[in-house]
């Protein structure tokens, strides 16, 4: 998941991008055009706003947006993760110049919290949790402000509602943090979710962060895929050429117990050029066979290949694998391999990031 903060710009700010309509076209034309993944529109778009504002953190930002869709899975000793590391320090360099000429810069502030926000998250996808609890406590600091602003600008709904639910939530499923926590102040989830719903119908720049949440909260902490599947179906429509938000949508279908109506969608994931695009593909093609077709023997040709795929460059990530690994299990199982069968269950139980797929795989494990 990633968090687009840079463009929510108080009004105390020196430099009012909100107020610059041409600097805001410009800006909104780029945000657009990256999440459907039109790069080549976004790259003389971003062109013009570097003559225009080449030491504006904001811009620093927009980069490190750009290179996040662009390379995804940004994954640690790849190109991508350096570059997109680099920007974000930058981002915190120039934040605190412009807080060293004017201590009560509250834009300055607002972007201190997006990049530490950033690195935090960048380091919780690749498994260094030290460091992304340093960066989290940094950003900590300038979130409590965002509180504040929230009647001002309906930007501000996205960082606080994000803070109020996975404050709670997230500790939930991932005990490691708990013993960290006692720093930050609780949060309130039911709150939380209220400050994304009402972000998705009024902000501008951060709406499809706030939907994109929104549909990983119901669907993979709350288990509602009915509640979900609004918000997919949102996304999915609006950028039809980000497969990202096409897998989302199939795995909410699947969910739903209909993934055989997402057929379509996933052939369009396994014709792609991308090997991770090709690996989810693979994994959902696999489980419609699996589950739609009755075909567990074709199933684990797809599966396998899915495997493999994962295998390439670390292009694995461990909430797909807990779905690729109970469908290994579930078919070995129809097939009468009970022990390579229990094998990849347990392997699913493993991988599994959220307590409603790792339940799934308890569940199947149970019946041996």
């Amino acid at each position: 998941m990633f968090m687009l903060f840079w463009v929510v710009i108080p009004a105390q700010a020196q430099y009012k991008i909100l107020e610059d309509k041409g600097a805001l076209d410009q800006v909104h034309q780029a945000i657009d055009s990256i999440y459907n993944l039109n790069f080549d529109a976004a790259d003389p778009i971003i062109a013009k706003l570097e003559k225009k504002l080449p030491d504006y953190p904001g811009l620093v930002l927009l980069k490190a947006f750009y290179t996040n869709w662009k390379y995804q899975p940004i994954k640690k000793g790849r190109a991508a993760y350096g570059r997109f590391e680099a920007y974000l320090q930058k981002g915190i360099e120039q934040s605190e110049a412009m807080l060293d000429k004017d201590a009560n810069n509250v834009e300055a502030t607002f972007f201190l919290m997006a990049c530490h926000a950033y690195l935090a998250q960048l380091y919780v996808n690749n498994g260094q949790n030290m460091k992304a609890l340093g960066e989290a406590k940094y950003a900590y600091k300038y979130i409590k402000e965002g509180f504040d602003y929230t009647d001002v600008n309906p930007e501000f709904y996205f960082s606080s509602g994000i803070y109020n639910y996975y404050r709670e939530r997230y500790p939930e499923e991932n005990p490691f943090y708990k013993s960290f926590l006692w720093f930050f102040r609780s949060g309130d989830m039911t709150e939380g979710i209220r400050m994304l719903q009402r972000g998705s119908h009024e902000a501008v720049f951060t709406q499809a962060e706030c939907l994109t949440y929104l549909f990983h909260i119901f669907l993979r902490y709350e288990n509602e895929p009915e509640d979900a599947m609004y918000y997919a179906r949102i996304l999915k429509n609006k950028y039809p050429d980000n497969l990202h938000f096409t897998a989302n949508y199939i795995e909410n279908m699947m969910r739903l117990n209909s993934i055989g109506d997402a057929l379509p969608d996933i052939l369009l994931l396994i014709d792609s050029d991308k090997e991770y695009d090709q690996y989810l593909g693979n994994i959902y093609y696999g489980i419609y066979l699996l589950d739609h077709e009755k075909k567990p023997q074709k199933s684990m040709e797809y599966l396998k290949r899915a495997d493999q795929l994962g295998d390439r460059d670390g292009t694995h990530d461990a909430h797909h694998d807990s779905m690729l690994y109970l469908g290994m299990g579930k078919g070995f199982k129809e097939m009468g391999k009970r022990e390579l069968a229990m094998e990849n269950i347990k392997k699913s139980i493993k991988s599994a990031e959220y307590s409603a797929y790792r339940m799934d795989a308890e569940a199947l494990l149970s019946t041996f």
